[in-house]
Protein backbone atom coordinates (compact mmCIF):
# COMPACT_ATOMS: atom_id res chain seq x y z
CA UNK A 1 0.00 0.00 0.00
CA UNK A 2 1.02 3.44 -1.01
CA UNK A 3 -0.08 6.71 0.50
CA UNK A 4 -0.67 9.99 -1.41
CA UNK A 5 -1.66 13.12 -0.21
CA UNK A 6 -3.58 15.23 -2.50
CA UNK A 7 -3.73 19.89 -2.75
CA UNK A 8 -7.93 20.08 -3.41
CA UNK A 9 -8.69 23.72 -4.30
CA UNK A 10 -12.31 24.48 -3.50
CA UNK A 11 -13.11 22.48 -1.00
CA UNK A 12 -14.40 24.16 1.84
CA UNK A 13 -17.85 22.80 3.33
CA UNK A 14 -19.01 18.76 4.65
CA UNK A 15 -20.59 18.09 0.62
CA UNK A 16 -17.11 18.74 -0.67
CA UNK A 17 -16.15 15.60 1.47
CA UNK A 18 -18.87 13.80 0.34
CA UNK A 19 -18.40 14.47 -3.53
CA UNK A 20 -14.38 13.52 -2.56
CA UNK A 21 -14.99 10.31 -0.89
CA UNK A 22 -17.28 9.42 -3.13
CA UNK A 23 -15.05 9.19 -6.18
CA UNK A 24 -12.24 8.06 -4.66
CA UNK A 25 -14.15 5.49 -2.49
CA UNK A 26 -15.55 3.99 -6.59
CA UNK A 27 -11.68 3.45 -7.46
CA UNK A 28 -10.66 -0.44 -7.03
CA UNK A 29 -7.43 -0.10 -5.16
CA UNK A 30 -8.43 2.27 -2.97
CA UNK A 31 -8.18 1.39 1.13
CA UNK A 32 -8.55 4.50 3.20
CA UNK A 33 -9.21 7.77 2.58
CA UNK A 34 -8.86 10.77 4.75
CA UNK A 35 -10.24 14.34 4.00
CA UNK A 36 -8.50 17.34 5.74
CA UNK A 37 -10.98 20.31 4.85
CA UNK A 38 -8.72 22.24 7.23
CA UNK A 39 -6.17 21.72 5.21
CA UNK A 40 -7.49 21.21 1.83
CA UNK A 41 -5.50 18.28 1.79
CA UNK A 42 -7.34 14.22 0.69
CA UNK A 43 -4.57 11.62 2.27
CA UNK A 44 -5.47 8.42 -0.10
CA UNK A 45 -4.02 4.96 1.17
CA UNK A 46 -3.77 3.24 -2.05
CA UNK A 47 -2.75 0.00 -3.95
CA UNK A 48 -0.39 1.44 -6.78
CA UNK A 49 -1.14 -0.95 -9.20
CA UNK A 50 -4.60 -0.60 -8.96
CA UNK A 51 -5.34 3.00 -8.35
CA UNK A 52 -2.23 4.64 -10.30
CA UNK A 53 -2.09 8.17 -8.60
CA UNK A 54 -3.24 9.98 -11.97
CA UNK A 55 -6.01 7.86 -11.25
CA UNK A 56 -6.71 9.25 -8.06
CA UNK A 57 -6.41 12.75 -9.49
CA UNK A 58 -8.49 11.99 -12.48
CA UNK A 59 -11.67 10.49 -9.94
CA UNK A 60 -11.18 14.20 -7.65
CA UNK A 61 -10.97 16.26 -11.34
CA UNK A 62 -14.14 14.40 -12.07
CA UNK A 63 -16.22 15.10 -8.82
CA UNK A 64 -15.47 18.97 -9.92
CA UNK A 65 -12.32 20.27 -7.90
CA UNK A 66 -8.95 21.37 -8.83
CA UNK A 67 -6.16 18.64 -7.65
CA UNK A 68 -2.92 18.02 -7.85
CA UNK A 69 -0.48 15.44 -6.24
CA UNK A 70 1.55 17.33 -2.87
CA UNK A 71 5.11 16.48 -3.06
CA UNK A 72 6.36 15.05 -0.49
Amino acid sequence: MKETTLQVDGMNCPSCIRHIDSALCGLKGVDTIEVRLREGTVVVRHDPASASVDALVEAVRGAGYDVRPRAA
